[in-house]
């Protein structure tokens, strides 16, 4: 039984014949679907089946929610969108977890742009993954991926294949908090760099790139093992990273809270976040950097937002996110399949322009979130 053979399976018993809609003979596997179809991931793959069991019970085959879940799960079987798929399986999951508190999330919520920051990026309607009606909450689901490990793969990657040397091992080293968009504006120049740096007659083994002073690549040409150094600063992540946030401008409500929750799990985070005692100042910094620094800014949202054509600041932007939450799915290394397997942070926007309610805060709070407001450090 191949990936999605098996994939096809697990969905089917768990939401009925007929719910897997994916080609099993493609061919397609990603970290998601191989794990569970490989023994040595028995916990995650108990987990998994442990969080579909829930959600197929919370939203029933009369539900209105249920195409869009079972939707979503289907797409952890594609090539391209299976983390952000899987992440939003783990948000609905836990975000659902009291429902003695509060009623389910619709899942999927579209909006005319005209309602959003979209409009001023030429959109004319923004589709979010959830919203709570008890609360007036709106809110997207990102995976928080490694963007500059990405771009680093995918060069080395060609570099390997336009050199036709697929053996080879290649390893990065670069501080792990350096701004990825260094790596995104430079990734041609740094491709053919790394061509021509590698000289395999010559038994390259270590190349430093002059395009971006801080970065290296060791090389193992044969068997062994190599080790590649790298140093981090969970503030200068904060510095280098928070601007991601603005890049989900377009799903900021003008009307009503608005809330980006990032999913945090091994096989597409960066390792910083996950393997080190800094995940929750980074978190912090970066909130607090996107909430506060802005906050007087009357520079054009288009200094920062190149395609943005709306009369906003960069402060009336950041005023429109009212918060973030930080999910740290824990389930690849679960000791008990049948709990949510979540360690969850919130952070509030002390100066947004709509800010949820204490009763979401009380919410969020029955889940055990950690909650932050900045209540005393908005300045």
């Amino acid at each position: 039984m191949n990936d999605l053979e098996n994939y096809k399976a697990i969905l089917e018993n768990h939401f009925g014949a007929g719910s897997a809609t994916f080609n099993t003979t493609t061919g397609t596997t990603n970290l998601i679907i191989g794990a569970l179809n490989h023994t040595q991931f028995v916990p995650f793959r108990t987990a998994f089946g442990k969080r579909l069991e829930r959600l197929n019970a919370l939203y029933s085959i009369s539900d209105s929610n249920r195409k869009n879940l079972i939707d979503r799960a289907n797409d952890i079987a594609t090539a391209n969108n299976w983390d952000g798929a899987y992440a939003e399986l783990v948000a609905f999951d836990f975000l659902n977890s009291n429902l003695d508190y509060s009623s389910l999330i619709n899942l999927s919520k579209t909006v005319p742009a005209s309602a959003t920051l979209a409009g001023g990026l030429g959109m004319s309607n923004v589709n979010l993954d959830g919203y709570y009606d008890d609360f007036d909450v709106w809110f997207d689901v990102k995976a928080l991926g490694d963007k500059s490990r990405d771009i680093l793969d995918g060069i080395i990657r060609d570099a390997k294949k336009n050199l036709g040397i697929p053996t080879v091992v290649i390893s990065p080293e670069y501080p792990l908090d350096l701004d990825y968009e260094l790596f995104q504006k430079h990734r041609r120049a740094l491709l053919a760099e790394l061509e021509n740096g590698i000289n395999v007659a010559a038994q390259t083994t270590y190349f430093k790139s002059t395009v971006i002073p801080e970065l290296a690549f060791r090389l193992m040409l044969q068997g062994g093992v190599l080790a590649a150094i790298s140093t981090y600063d969970p503030y200068g992540h904060a510095e280098n990273h928070h601007k991601l946030l603005f890049t989900y401008a377009k799903k900021f409500s003008l009307t009503s809270p608005t809330l980006i929750v990032s999913v945090i799990f091994p096989w597409f985070s960066e390792s910083v976040v996950q393997h080190t005692d800094s995940s929750e100042i980074f978190y912090r910094s970066l909130c607090r950097r996107f909430f506060c620094q802005y906050v007087k800014d009357s520079s054009p949202a288009k200094t920062i937002l190149t395609k943005f054509q709306g009369n906003e600041s960069l402060s009336q932007v950041t005023d429109k996110l009212s918060g973030v939450l930080f999910l740290e799915d824990t389930s690849l290394t679960s000791i008990d399949s049948a709990a949510q397997n979540v360690k969850a942070y919130a952070y509030f926007n002390p100066n947004a322009a709509h800010k949820v309610s204490r009763h979401f805060r009380d919410y969020l709070s029955s889940l055990r979130f950690f909650v932050d407001d900045f209540a005393h450090d908005n300045y």
